[in-house]
């Protein structure tokens, strides 16, 4: 900030106040008045709030405010430098200007005024014009007065204000008003006191002030000896001329050191008594705004103004410290008084500062207007917004100030709207209060502000008399699903089926109170909302919901008054007669009826007050009033079903809390409510915790949604079909699961320009769409299907709107809303989102959290901030500074735990609810589940965290990562550098090695690629770093019969088996693999210390670990951000930049190629793993050329390289490699894992140049094994050879390779190392067979490999494994894709097992919300899948609209998709949907029939070419061409191709393909045939899962869809068109006959 301060602290204090205070006398009383003469100079600055408003939006974490402090203090620095240097005084920064006072004699104005105005003409000459580096032009006009002036100071003991006051004061701001940028304004009176021969003016038409041109000649006045005369009487040292201020090198002195004090935010002075720099206090910063105006009445001497400011000054102090809130200045405006004042500056920050603002404004108004009366007019302007707050000038002199258009506003808001409090509509919003305290005001036209938005008066009370006017904010909207809470829903249907039965029965035996407990932000509302309207569509008609306001808590009975007036339907009535008239018509019952006068006050009636109540005191009177409320409650739920919705409820007041809590008790009524986590308005009432106790009290904690479901989220917020990966990454990671948080980051990244929104054009239908659906369909004519179907039809289709291709969508404000278009959501060009900052809403969340703290609780969580979300007890210690002893630790973690700022580490994160018995964990209760015993991971009840004085939790947790992340930002750079350091020398030295996996490293030779010692790796023994979550439970397979050696295959897999079993007997246990442990306690830590610390290679090599490690536990996201992170390290290298924000910019750090090609390949793997293949294949070919094995594309290239290669495979036979070293060996290894990658991706493409190329890179890999020298890496090459010739059609190859890797394994120990490599070999066995059609060899392979995936890595099991449990166990699934794979297997059972795992709506719902889930639309097997089945469903229902829809969506989705193992379903699904089509094509007569019979045996041959490996579906596909041929009518061909397929199935062992064959064979040749309706109706009354555990599955075949021709018309009519068969498919025929 320029000049360096004294040493002292008293000169700090000196630059935050004037002259005119630090060289004044000290004993006066105050108030108090002192007349002198003076010049004054205003200086207002134009650009500073355009350039606010773009600093603010800047999407650079750390940028905004930096650079804008720099860029503002730059520039009002200079200027300030100018008055200094001319023997000015600063007399305060209003924002963004400035007002300067030069205190002289009467006779000196002639000659001061000239000395001003020289300084002026510098000021413009130097700083007129100034650009900026985001386009904003600074610049600045000056206005000069002089005269009588007078300096007035007012307040307290505590807090001292001065102001200067006097005609001149008005004058100068008139003068600045008559003034254009670049212009200097002499007022009137200047004009007649200046040197009119020196100064060269413009006359101003219609004013008195004149405009400064020019001055003749240099003012005489010296400035040395009118500062030398300045301050005199007090002391100074190191005094010289360059000293710009005197008041900087003051001596220490008390008495004048408290003086500045009471002038000065007691913000700036914790700062100061700190010893921490100022520039650490400037930041952009939501804050709420209060803009105060006294104007008083005419002819009032100076002293009685000053005694009536003063006295306004105490009652606005008092309003501000009642409500949190800082009066920031005081100065004259406009003839009148005006206090700025603030809320929510650091320490001050809350959540409820608007409101709390409001009502601070409103006292203000009420006080002022009672008790001043001279007071003419009081206008207050209250906004809300983000600005700059900060200190702002020169280093010598200096305030603290805000600057922003939110600021501008509220000076607006005051002076154009007179006598009342104003607001924008932000601060009404947010301030959460009652719509009925707000009036909206007329829009004015306003200097400088374009669109205020919607503007409103402040009533501070309801301005109309109304009961029951509380309508729950969030209503459920149609069409726009509730996503991620599913279970939650699922848990209030099933208390509300309990509820209905129960009253139905008679008896009470359900729950009838659900508590939905949750911070801001995660969806509570929603949830009621979504609860309301599943609570009508049951048909309840008494359905009750409100929403309740923080200044409900204060009135007595309000939500027990607003449940009585919804009830009664009295909330509509506008006098209390009407009330009258619809109570006594509600109410029959003779003894209620007696005792209406308790409604009197309650419900705002007048009914006639009976003797009884006449009699009673008033203790009776309460008694008898309740027992009356809690009477009516329970009469009216006797009549219907009742349901009451409570939005808000920790703001229900204790009376209605009693009432509520007997109506719970006694009343037939279903409660639902929903309230904020640890609030301390609700939790001390006794009603309350009686209520959470009750065992019929269920209690729902929400949490953040699941990661699958971000996407889905944000694409339903932008009202897009899709968002980019970057984009879905960077929600996951920010938003934690929590919804409001997501909407908030996608406002930012909008508004910000770093996504992009766009219409999307739908591809045009491919032509043989178009001729298969041609419009207008010809409909079959059908007999009526049954009434079971035609009401699962009308639920079905109520699903959605048939050509709706995707959800609907709410928008952000900033989109146009378009039902007709599509939109897809892009990055913008210039997107960083590493460097993106917390969203300013977000941030003032956290801050008002924050600020609540003691220092001492602030300092415990801002160390924890620094460790991570997940805290150990012994680290937090460990970091904390040495005074913290442990009992006032405990006392802070206990105060930390109950007001929900820490929660216990060891409590399992997924979904849970508990039914209250006993003693409940109440809010802010001490609940803890960290294992007592060290045997186990965590305690199964809960324990206290704290108990007789000492700490027992040893893991904490954030509640809140927006607050961890915010407390993180509070740190200053260096202190936080030296926690991270303890923070990473405290990690180093525990353990770190999973014991049970034995893994070192999950970067194969990470350790030796880099060359040094990054950790010393320990092994994971005893009690680990913190206890981790339980695994899955494991599932049993002992249904499996076991096995008869009849061959060498059997032996091999009885002595699998038994290696599993001899495994399980010693270890004891299935493993407990801590993998995931590991990495939330160690590897995540270590990144974000490295980094912290500054740490380039150390950041990079944790970065590496943890995304490998997060790979091999299928979290593929979360990888995905970590390899993100070190790609953008790997660019700023390249580019000469830091590597990160702390790095260190003149080390360098080179980064070796191990490293860099491992970036690569894990980033491919993690994409192949998503089913992105053609992005993972890209990824592996860079990793490639990294490490030297570039696999060529040009056809003789790659020709010659693959011979090349097959003779160093001969070489390589007969040579002995010895052990290249660790190194070497790291290299090989990431050769080889791309290269069995890139060679399985090349067989997905059936052309022969991508076998050819797929050859060259299974011999690459084999050779690279063989460098190796390594059995396990040779061996691991041979099983994916195994694969490969079973992909590429080697079969003979593939047997002989078997054979050697049976006997292989055969020898393999039981080591973690040869049991990984058996569980590969087995898994991969499994794929084989299948391939080959031997079944029942592929599922004993199949159980065997789940089997020993237990032993292994039960986390990181692949999504068919997850799915096959979820099948197995019925559980409910979690992840995208493994959903994804489970309904598409429940669709195959629909489809083809005469029986439903799950409905057929609640797949066709799932397909529907998959849209918007970018994990499964990159899926494209898996969508196409999904897609086929939902074609073929509607296929077989003839319902065309809807085949037509979901058949273009798998048309589309099949030229993408890649020929994998995966795809092969949906491809097969696809070509039945195809065939039917053509049988369509018949019974219309289409005209292009023949056209459809080429494109449907196109389709047959390019499944035969991309699959000819794969037998698995042989059966079914020759099974649907003998239905093709006997739709055309080569019945012969067709009875020959369908007996080929029986025999298949006999081979194969496929007995339900073997089924629908005969049923084919009997149907189509024997003498019984099917009618076209039953056909269509058949399969549709399906039985369940567990319908069909106990039905033969000979009966379920009856329920199964049969292919069936087109009635003897159209088949004799299909014969006559000579449909020409096949070649191949001849040659069957004539091999049989």
């Amino acid at each position: 900030m320029g000049e360096t301060q004294g040493l002292y602290k008293i000169s700090k204090l000196a630059a935050h106040v004037p002259d005119l205070v630090v060289y004044s006398t000290l004993a006066k009383d105050i108030p108090y008045a002192e007349k002198f003469h003076g010049v004054l100079l205003f200086a207002d600055v134009s650009g500073f709030t355009k350039m606010t408003e773009k600093f603010s939006l800047s999407n650079k974490k750390g940028f905004g405010a930096d650079e804008l402090t720099r860029t503002l203090n730059s520039y009002i620095g200079d200027i300030v430098s100018y008055i200094l240097a001319s023997g000015g005084d600063i007399l305060n920064f209003a924002g963004d200007a400035i007002l300067a006072l030069w205190t002289v004699e009467r006779i000196q104005l002639r000659d001061v005024i000239s000395l001003v105005v020289k300084c002026s003409l510098d000021i413009q000459d130097q700083c007129g014009s100034r650009n900026t580096e985001v386009g904003c032009q600074l610049r600045v006009k000056l206005g000069i007065s002089a005269g009588k002036l007078s300096k007035v100071v007012i307040g307290d003991e505590l807090s001292q204000y001065f102001l200067v006051i006097g005609r001149a004061v008005d004058e100068v701001r008139l003068a600045e008003g008559l003034a254009v940028a670049g212009t200097i304004i002499l007022s009137p009176n200047a004009w007649e006191l200046c040197d009119r021969d020196n100064i060269v003016i413009d006359r101003i038409e219609n004013e008195r002030a004149v405009k400064v041109r020019y001055m003749k000649r240099e003012p005489s006045f010296s400035v040395e000896k009118y500062q030398d005369s300045v301050g005199a009487m007090v002391e100074h040292e190191h005094l010289t001329r360059d000293c710009v201020r005197k008041a900087s090198r003051l001596t220490p002195n008390a008495e004048l050191e408290n003086t500045f004090r009471k002038y000065i935010m007691k913000t700036v002075l914790q700062k100061i008594d700190d010893g921490q720099p100022l520039e650490y206090l400037s930041e952009m910063r939501p804050a709420t705004i209060v803009f105060v105006n006294l104007q008083f009445s005419g002819g009032q001497s100076e002293e009685g103004l000053c005694a009536a400011i003063h006295r306004a000054a105490i009652g606005i102090a008092r309003q501000m410290v009642s409500h949190q809130g800082r009066i920031n200045k005081v100065f004259m405006f406009d003839k009148g008084c005006t206090f700025l004042c603030l809320f929510g500056l650091p320490g001050d920050k809350r959540e409820d500062e608007r409101a709390h603002a409001l009502q601070a404004a409103c006292g203000i108004h009420d006080i002022c207007q009672r008790e001043f009366c001279n007071l003419k007019t009081v206008s207050i302007g209250v906004t809300t917004g983000p600005v700059f707050c900060g200190v702002v000038g020169h280093s010598v002199r200096h305030e603290y100030t805000v600057i922003g258009r939110k600021v501008n506003l509220a000076a607006r808001l005051m002076m154009h709207y007179p006598g009342v409090v104003s607001c924008d509509s932000e601060t009404c919003y947010y301030s959460k209060l009652p719509a009925l305290y707000f009036n909206k005001l007329p829009k004015k036209a306003m200097k400088g502000i374009k669109d205020p938005g919607v503007l409103y008066q402040f009533m501070a009370r309801k301005h109309s008399i109304t009961i029951g006017i509380a309508p729950m904010s969030v209503v459920r909207e149609e069409g726009y699903p509730l996503l991620g809470r599913e279970k939650e829903i699922s848990v209030f249907s099933s208390m509300l089926k309990g509820y209905l039965e129960s009253r139905a029965a008679g008896h009470t035996n359900y729950n009838n109170v659900l508590i939905c407990e949750g911070p801001v932000g995660y969806g509570k509302s929603r949830l009621l909302a979504e609860a309301v309207y599943r609570t009508a569509k049951e048909g309840v008609r008494s359905v009750i919901s409100i929403e309740l306001a923080k200044t409900d808590i204060k009135q007595s009975n309000y939500a027990l008054q607003t449940l009585l007036a919804v009830l009664m339907s009295v909330q509509n009535c506008k006098s209390y007669a009407d009330r009258e008239k619809v109570i006594l018509s509600k109410i029959e019952d003779p003894e209620i009826k007696e005792n209406l006068c308790l409604l009197n006050d309650i419900l705002l009636v007048k009914f006639p007050v009976s003797k009884d109540v006449s009699l009673m005191d008033s203790d009776t009177k309460n008694k008898k009033m309740r027992n009356y409320f809690v009477e009516l409650l329970c009469k009216f739920s006797e009549d219907e079903p009742c349901v009451y919705v409570l939005d808000q409820a920790h703001f229900v007041d204790q009376a209605s809390w009693a009432i509520l809590q007997e109506a719970c008790e006694r009343a037939s009524v279903l409660v639902c409510m929903a309230l904020l986590s640890c609030t301390n308005q609700s939790g001390p009432f006794p009603e309350f915790s009686r209520i959470i106790t009750n065992p019929r009290t269920t209690y729902l904690k929400l949490l953040g949604l699941e990661p699958s479901v971000i996407g889905q989220l944000a694409c339903q917020i932008l009202g897009v079909t899709r968002i980019p990966s970057e984009v879905e990454l960077f929600l996951v990671e920010r938003s934690h699961g929590v919804p409001f948080y997501c909407e908030e980051l996608l406002k930012s990244l909008y508004l910000g320009h770093q996504i992009v929104i766009e219409e999307v054009q739908e591809e045009d239908p491919a032509e043989d769409i178009d001729i298969l659906f041609p419009e207008p369909t010809l409909v079959v004519h059908l007999s009526k299907p049954s009434q079971v179907w035609q009401q699962e039809d009308s639920r079905a289709s109520a699903l959605g709107t048939p050509k709706a291709s995707t959800l609907k969508f709410r928008k952000i404000a900033d989109l146009v809303e378009s039902k007709d278009r599509a939109f897809i959501c892009r990055v913008g060009e210039v997107a960083k989102f590493h460097e993106i900052p917390i969203p300013l809403t977000l941030k003032g969340m956290a801050l008002a959290r924050l600020d609540q703290l003691q220092p001492a609780e602030q300092m415990v969580v801002k160390c924890a901030s620094v460790i991570g979300h997940t805290v150990t007890t012994e680290m937090l210690v460990h970091i904390l500074p040495k005074a913290e002893n442990l009992d006032k630790l405990n006392l802070s973690l206990s105060y930390l735990f109950e007001s929900a700022m820490f929660e216990c580490g060891s409590t399992p994160e997924q979904f849970t609810w508990r039914q209250r018995h006993g003693q409940p964990e109440c809010w802010g209760a001490l609940s803890c589940y960290c294992a007592r015993d060290s045997r186990e991971d965590v305690s199964e009840v809960a324990g206290l965290a704290s108990a007789d004085g000492v700490w027992r939790c040893k893991v904490l947790r954030f509640c809140s990562a927006l607050v961890r992340e915010t407390a993180y930002d509070l740190w200053l750079k260096e202190p936080k550098r030296e926690v991270h350091q303890k923070c990473a020398a405290f990690l180093l030295r525990q353990a770190h090695r999973c014991r049970a996996c034995g893994v070192h490293g999950f970067v194969f030779g990470h350790k030796a690629a880099v060359g040094n010692n990054m950790m010393e790796v320990r092994p994971l023994s005893g009690e680990a770093l913190f206890t981790g979550r339980r695994g899955p439970p494991r599932i049993s397979l002992n249904q499996v019969r076991p096995l008869q050696p009849n061959s060498e295959e059997d032996t091999f897999l009885l002595k699998l088996d038994s290696m599993v079993r001899d495994y399980k007997r010693t270890t004891g246990r299935t493993r407990k693999c801590r993998c995931a442990q590991l990495v939330e306690c160690l590897l995540c830590p270590m990144v974000h210390h490295c980094m912290g610390i500054g740490d380039v290679a150390k950041t990079f090599f944790y970065l590496l670990e943890t995304a490998a490690a997060l790979a091999s536990l299928s979290s593929h996201l979360q990888a995905l951000s970590y390899l993100n992170e070190a790609k953008i390290i790997l660019d700023n290298l390249k580019a000469g930049h830091p590597a990160f924000e702390t790095a260190d910019p003149r080390a360098k750090v080179k980064i070796n190629s191990i490293e860099r090609a491992c970036v690569f390949r894990l980033t491919g793997e993690v994409l192949y793993n998503m089913g992105q293949i053609k992005e993972a294949e890209s990824m592996f070919t860079r990793a490639l050329r990294i490490l030297g094995k570039h696999v060529p594309t040009n056809p003789v290239v790659m020709s010659v390289k693959y011979l090349h290669e097959k003779i160093k495979s001969q070489h390589y036979r007969s040579r002995i490699f010895g052990s290249p070293g660790e190194r070497k060996l790291a290299f090989l290894h990431q050769q080889i894992c791309c290269l069995s990658y890139v060679w399985q991706i090349r067989c997905m493409r059936r052309t022969p140049q991508n076998i050819l190329s797929a050859s060259l890179a299974i011999t690459m890999e084999r050779n690279s094994a063989r460098q190796t020298a390594e059995e396990y890496k040779i061996t691991f090459s041979c099983i994916d050879y195994l694969l490969y010739c079973q992909l590429s059609g080697r079969e003979d190859q593939g047997r002989r390779s078997e054979r050697m890797l049976r006997r292989t394994c055969s020898e393999l120990s039981d080591s973690q190392e040869d049991l990984t490599l058996t569980s590969h070999l087995v898994r991969t066995l499994a794929i084989v067979k299948l391939c080959s059609g031997a079944l029942h060899d592929a599922i004993r392979y199949g159980l065997l490999a789940e089997k020993i995936s237990e032993l292994t890595k039960p986390l990181g099991l692949d999504m068919r494994t997850i799915c096959v449990r979820l099948l197995l166990g019925q559980e409910y699934p979690g992840n995208g894709v493994a959903k994804g794979c489970f309904y598409v297997a429940c669709f195959h059972f629909l489809l083809y097992s005469g029986f439903a795992v799950r409905p057929f709506e609640e797949c066709h719902a799932f397909v529907e919300e998959s849209h918007s889930d970018p994990s499964l639309v990159a899926e494209q097997s898996l969508m196409m899948s999904l897609y086929s089945a939902l074609a073929l469903w509607y296929t077989r229902l003839f319902d065309w609209e809807k085949a037509c829809l979901f058949y273009t969506k798998a048309w589309r989705v099949a030229q993408q998709a890649p020929s994998s193992i995966q795809a092969i379903n949906g491809t097969v699904v696809f070509l039945e949907c195809q065939v039917l089509l053509f049988r369509k094509a018949l019974v219309e007569h289409n005209k292009h029939i023949h056209t459809i019979y080429k494109n449907t045996q196109k389709h047959f041959s390019e499944f035969t070419r991309k699959y000819s490996t794969n037998r698995t579906f042989g059966p079914r596909v020759l099974h649907l061409r003998a239905y093709l041929y006997l739709l055309t009518g080569h019945r012969a061909l067709s009875r020959a191709i369908l007996h080929q397929a029986a025999g298949l199935c006999r081979q194969h062992g496929n007995k339900l393909e073997k089924g629908w064959i005969r049923q084919s064979q009997n149907l189509w040749f024997g003498a019984c045939r099917q009618s076209t309706a039953k056909e269509a109706g058949s399969f549709m009354t399906l039985p369940s899962w567990e319908e069909a555990r106990g039905v033969d599955p000979e009966e379920l075949a009856h329920n199964r869809y049969t292919l069936m021709g087109v009635g003897d018309q159209s088949w004799a009519d299909s014969s006559n068109l000579c449909f020409t068969p096949n070649t191949e498919d001849i040659q069957i025929l004539k091999g049989q006959g």
